[in-house]
């Protein structure tokens, strides 16, 4: 399917505005002030992986002064509903809530019924030769936080997840292959979780680092049926640039794993709307490591609209004696931005995305990549 981009992210934005309900509550006492912003849209997407989503989607934005100032952060929660071309259904929801004590819970919870494609695993998988199953899941997972110094914060990581894998076909890839993981099963993984984080902001941020490292150790001893590792580690650096309306964003991420015994449906991977846009399929390249570089420039245009050019590099691995250069995939592309509530920098946006060896994807999604 090829569709006017552009005309169609403008055409929905406009139509977005005038059909949504937006609503300031503010409510002073003598100890704290507090300010909700909500707002409440159709929503309209699209990603490779997806198709064309239709559903509805909110926003909560909300402030609570901290006894401490430099602990303060706003807190937001964005619930929605999606039903897709695909025939899949996504209800799911964000959370990044900062306490009165500066703690921090960043969530997401996820149920899926979700016909998806098996590609294979590595970085010389084809497009064109692809298994699709189903996979029904639940899903939650995130950090719950607490601040060491104004900048520094330290906690646990929890992944909790489980998987039913039907519709496989026989002779197929997933039959022929066998990988771990085909069963489904229960994932269940905590571990330590370390933050520092200096940006002005964490809905859209114009400076500051943001460097995120953790780790999860799954097993039977917390009640799930594989045994890995996973690790993360995520830098982030903002810049302003041209002025104060002009914004460079850098991420360099690596996700790691260990072990023999890791499904294949929670190997690390590297296409995505939020990852290196415009590989076709977010499940076409995956392995056991991955590791990713990818710069944005974003400007704001006029009223609620804005603009963005991103580019990217990486690559999925079995081992780090197995990472090639010549093995690198490029990504390049543009989109557009639009501020879903009036005081605050939370965008819908639209991008489109194309890879080094012919690729392309676009997506209709909510909030910055990185």
């Amino acid at each position: 399917m090829k569709l006017n981009l552009i005309y169609c992210f403008f055409l929905v934005c406009s139509f977005l505005s005038v059909r949504a309900q937006e609503q300031d509550s503010v409510r002073q006492d003598s100890v704290q002030e507090k300010r909700v912003k909500f707002a409440i849209y159709p929503a309209l997407g699209y990603s490779p992986e997806t198709k064309v989503n239709i559903g509805t989607i909110a926003f909560f934005v909300f402030n609570t002064k901290s006894k401490n100032p430099d602990f303060h952060r706003p807190s937001s929660i964005t619930p929605y509903i999606v039903f897709t071309t695909n025939k899949q259904v996504l209800v799911k929801s964000d959370f990044d809530l900062f306490f009165g004590n500066g703690m921090n819970l960043n969530m997401e919870a996820r149920v899926f019924d979700f016909p998806d494609n098996y590609y294979g695993i590595g970085s010389d998988t084809d497009p064109e030769i692809v298994e699709k199953y189903t996979d029904r899941y639940v899903g939650m997972s995130g950090t719950l936080l607490k601040p060491v110094t104004s900048q520094w914060f330290g906690g646990v990581r929890f992944d909790f997840q489980y998987n039913n894998i039907t519709n496989l076909i026989d002779s197929g890839l997933l039959v022929t292959e066998v990988p771990v993981g085909i069963e489904g099963g229960r994932n269940m993984g905590i571990g330590p979780a370390f933050r520092n984080d200096t940006r002005n902001s964490t809905l859209w941020p114009t400076h500051g680092r943001f460097i995120n490292a953790r780790a999860a150790f799954y097993g039977k001893a917390f009640g799930g049926e594989y045994n890995y590792g996973s690790f993360l580690l995520d830098y982030r650096q903002y810049f302003e640039f041209l002025g104060p309306k002009s914004v460079l964003a850098i991420q360099f991420r690596m996700n790691m794993t260990s072990g023999d015994d890791i499904p294949f449906y929670k190997l690390p991977k590297m296409g995505g709307g939020g990852r290196l846009r415009g590989i076709e399929h977010r499940n076409l390249y995956r392995d056991r490591q991955l590791m990713y570089f990818q710069v944005e420039a974003r400007q704001e245009l006029f009223w609620r609209f804005g603009g963005v050019i991103f580019a990217g590099v990486g690559e999925v691995f079995d081992s780090f004696s197995d990472f090639e250069i010549n093995k690198l995939r490029a990504v390049y592309g543009l989109g557009g931005r639009f501020r879903a509530l009036k005081d605050e920098k939370m965008n819908f946006r639209m991008d489109v995305g194309f890879t080094d060896n012919g690729q392309y994807a676009f997506y209709l999604s909510v909030r910055e990549a990185f």
